[in-house]
């Protein structure tokens, strides 16, 4: 019997998967069919991709997903629909706001006390660091 589930890849503390088609007798990381997938949960956002096509194929001919790869196969479909649904809404991000910004720099002008405060260098004395004591022999 032909299983769909993660095979896991990756250092210690830094998974990250593959969706295989493999023999359910075969270990975890053993043995596979087909990759028609990968997984990486430790990405923000999390990165997820599989091959539907293939997917359905090995479904068709009797292949069981696991109880998490029936999640990610539902994650998968469900995003591709909604995107698909938000491509005519997607404003891009070059277009210019409604509100205008303000200039700081006029804000400043304004103020006599600004220019003190916004200079870190203002702040410090010529006076270096003192120095310790010598010490008489």
């Amino acid at each position: 019997m032909l299983k769909i589930r993660l095979t896991r890849r990756g250092a210690k503390k830094d998974p990250h998967y593959r969706v295989v088609v493999s023999e359910k007798s075969s270990p975890r990381d053993g043995r596979f069919v087909e990759i028609v997938g990968y997984y990486n949960p430790a990405l923000e956002p999390v990165r997820l991709h599989l091959e539907l096509d293939r997917v359905d194929h090995w479904l068709q001919k009797g292949a069981q997903p696991t109880e998490t790869v029936k999640t990610l196969i539902r994650r998968v479909r469900e995003r591709g629909e909604s995107q698909r649904a938000s491509e005519p809404a997607t404003i891009p991000a070059s277009e210019p706001t409604s509100e205008p910004a303000s200039d700081p720099t006029s804000e400043q002008a304004s103020d006599p006390t600004s220019e003190r405060t916004s200079d870190p260098t203002s702040e410090r004395t010529s006076d270096p660091a003192p120095q310790p004591a010598a010490q008489e022999a």
